[in-house]
């Protein structure tokens, strides 16, 4: 009888001992906030989710990421600076967003430099690119660690048709707090309006802007033609979607930890680019089935106006000399 109280509170230590790590392991995970504007439905926001599933099932729990998407930890650049102060552990954004910290980011913001993909991945591979990824990381504590999300181009989203540059005269267009989107489209004859992201249907819906220019792919998700059913195929940009960290962050993992994370950003990358793709079709049957009407359009005079911003930048010393040219030479 002794013997069998003995094994039973044997059993019962050892149990409670077993909950004890438990749940000093769960409490010792590293949960990573990740912030995002990007809605709830968007391609975006689901690939981010799928990365955070594979970080918690490759390090067995130790890590986990933590998606606040629609702006929830603030506006785009507010993200920024707490990645750079170390208070927010990561972000997603576009990587023409980086000018914040370093000028020649700007080129990845401009309107037809980039021809597709391909055209951004040949740079991508270019000593260029690699020294401003270190440079984000010697100089602001900010490492990427996915560029591999790509969208599709950015087009014209408008409540009026858009055929040619002059349709765009006095318009009251949507743009990011980017000084390269402002003076580029303000050069196009727009009206620029700064609202955030997430802000940017309603603004739409209630007249307060006219239109915007986005990533053909965030239209149907973003439900961007509800509002303003006419989109002209521009196609002017495409910069790479990206997944960065802080590097305070970052150190605090284990490098086999920052190995998982790694790589699950860039796979993640390339299941964003497969949904992009493989859902887009069908998003366009829907809205077309629901009025939205596309447009084709004659781009050179959106080129001239363009270039003409491009000058200006490079004098006065916002933008490298000859970056833009270097950039537009790798098109194949």
């Amino acid at each position: 009888m002794k013997l069998f109280q003995l094994r039973k509170g044997a059993a019962a230590l050892s149990l409670g001992t077993l909950l004890a790590f438990a749940a000093t392991a769960e409490s010792s995970a590293q949960t990573l906030r990740l912030g995002v504007g990007t809605a709830p439905l968007s391609a975006e926001t689901k690939a981010l989710q799928e990365m955070a599933k594979m970080v918690e099932a490759r390090s067995s729990g130790a890590v986990k990421v933590q998606v606040f998407e629609g702006d929830k930890l603030g506006g785009s650049v507010a993200q920024l600076e707490n990645l750079a102060l170390g208070t927010q552990d990561m972000h997603s954004n576009v990587a023409d967003w980086y000018q914040y910290f370093d000028p020649g980011w700007r080129a990845l913001a401009i309107p037809f430099v980039f021809t597709g993909v391909e055209h951004v991945k040949k740079f991508q591979g270019t000593p260029v690119f690699a020294q401003w990824k270190q440079a984000l990381i010697d100089k602001h504590g900010v490492r990427m660690i996915a560029d591999n999300w790509y969208r599709l181009p950015r087009v014209l989203v408008t409540k009026t048709p858009v055929f040619k540059v002059k349709d765009l005269d006095g318009m009251r267009l949507r743009l990011p707090n980017l000084e390269t989107y402002l003076l580029t489209w303000g050069a196009l004859g727009v009206k620029p309006t700064v609202i955030e992201y997430s802000e940017a249907f309603l603004a739409m819906k209630t007249g307060t802007v006219a239109g915007l220019e986005a990533p053909l792919s965030g239209v149907f998700p973003q439900k961007f033609y509800q509002a303003a059913p006419y989109i002209t195929m521009t196609n002017h940009q495409i910069a790479p979607y990206t997944v960065i960290i802080a590097e305070k962050s970052w150190k605090k993992l284990s490098p086999a930890n920052q190995q998982i994370l790694e790589k699950a950003a860039m796979d993640a990358g390339d299941f964003y680019y497969k949904l992009i793709l493989d859902s887009f079709g069908d998003q366009k049957r829907k809205m077309l089935e629901e009025g939205t009407v596309f447009i084709e359009t004659d781009t050179a005079p959106f080129v001239k106006n363009v270039d003409e911003v491009i000058k200006k930048f490079e004098a006065e010393g916002k933008l490298p000399k000859g970056l833009v040219d270097q950039i537009r030479g790798l098109a194949g």
